[in-house]
């Protein structure tokens, strides 16, 4: 089963190791997903290397990144890849209208999917080692590209869903503080409504790539048969 990481600093990072695939286990230190990492000390930092990674794959836009910059900015090991597209109109009209987080994902799915596609091909060519995946808390653009990458992987969808629900284990008190400086009850209620890592939200999600087609429709948005037999031998133990 996935483990948490001890990185001195780190957020909701953890390995997912153990997970259960036609091929097999999901190797060791083989993907780690993780919170932002600009709260990492100095011994966290090695703590990281020392992991055996090989590759940081940050989500998050630059914006983000000016407030939380990245520890690892300008070295080989790190690339910022943006999860979501900016300024992309259908994007933005499905998320407003989104009232819970598989609404969310579901918009991603249909307007960001190229951009997840690039995200597991990365983990894909990333060098040999561990790839952390990682976006703000670790909940949401990690939660989905994560269970992307376990979906191809043949990773049956309840391991995926009981993975997401983990976050809600590790990140309470970063929700808490996000929830007392909203001074408006009614805005506060409705951040609630998406601080929360419902496994049937994953589920829901996992179906609805499936009725759009599954590893066909990540096929049509760039991940093709190729790079998702070489994603599957990246993360799984071979028969």
């Amino acid at each position: 089963m996935p483990e948490q990481l001890t990185w001195e600093g780190s957020l909701n990072a953890r390995d997912l190791a153990g997970l259960s695939t036609p091929g097999g286990p999901v190797q060791p230190r083989r993907l780690i997903r993780s919170g932002n990492l600009s709260q990492l000390t100095e011994l966290g930092k090695v703590q990281l290397c020392a992991s055996g990674v090989s590759r940081i794959l940050d989500l998050r836009d630059p914006g983000e990144r000016s407030i939380d910059p990245a520890p690892f900015l300008g070295e080989a090991l790190y690339l910022n890849l943006p999860a979501l597209p900016h300024g992309n109109p259908e994007l933005m009209a499905a998320s407003a209208a989104a009232s819970g987080n598989a609404d969310y994902y579901r918009a991603w799915l249909e307007h960001a999917c190229a951009h997840f596609a690039v995200i597991l091909q990365q983990i894909v060519d990333a060098p040999v080692g561990a790839v952390v995946v990682h976006c703000h808390v670790g909940k949401d653009r990690t939660g989905l590209a994560v269970a992307l990458a376990l979906f191809v992987a043949g990773v049956p969808d309840a391991e995926i869903a009981a993975d997401y629900a983990e976050t809600d284990q590790h990140v309470q008190p970063l929700y808490a503080g996000m929830l007392s400086r909203q001074t408006d009850p009614a805005k506060r209620d409705e951040l609630a409504r998406f601080l929360v890592s419902d496994p049937a939200d994953m589920r829901a999600v996992l179906a609805y790539l499936r009725d759009l087609g599954g590893l066909d429709y990540l096929a049509e948005r760039g991940l093709g048969p190729a790079l998702q037999t070489a994603l599957r031998e990246r993360l799984t133990w071979l028969s």
